[in-house]
This record gives C-alpha cells, structure tokens and sequence, in this order.
C-alpha cells in the first residue's frame, strides 16, 4: 500500500478514528469518548500514523499495536 492510497483511504484522523471504531471487538454499543489507543494517537502527528499505515499494508492492529508502544504522545 502506497502513502498516497492511505491519504485517500484515511484523509483525516476522525475517519480513521471511525476505521477503529468499528473495528473494535469491545461490546459497548456507544462510547462516550475515545478509548486510551485512539486518545493517545490523537497526541501523534496523523502523518506518522499514516506512514505506519502504508508501511503494514493496512493492517490496524499493527498500527494500533504500534501506536500502544510508542514513546510518542501521552502516555497510557
């Protein structure tokens, strides 16, 4: 996957927010605010998250998996 499919596919981080959202397996129905992964990507610059993005393919759990590891943003 190319940097610029994921800048079509994920243009912004609310889309990519809803991306996660709606691949979550948790069995709430309604979250009232982002969950700890989602609240620290949102300290991350979006151009990183795309990168990580292109670099697995568009695989989210490597990228949500890389987002938890980082030192970058706040921590959990």
């Amino acid at each position: 996957m190319t940097l610029d499919e994921v800048k079509n596919e994920i243009p912004d981080f609310e889309t990519y927010a809803k991306i996660c959202c709606d691949n979550c397996t948790a069995n709430d129905w309604y979250c009232p605010s982002y969950c700890p992964e989602l609240e620290k990507a949102s300290s991350i610059p979006f151009s990183i998250i795309q990168e990580k993005y292109a670099k697995y393919d568009g695989d989210l759990r490597k990228v949500v998996r890389y987002i938890k590891n980082t030192k970058r943003g706040i921590r959990i």
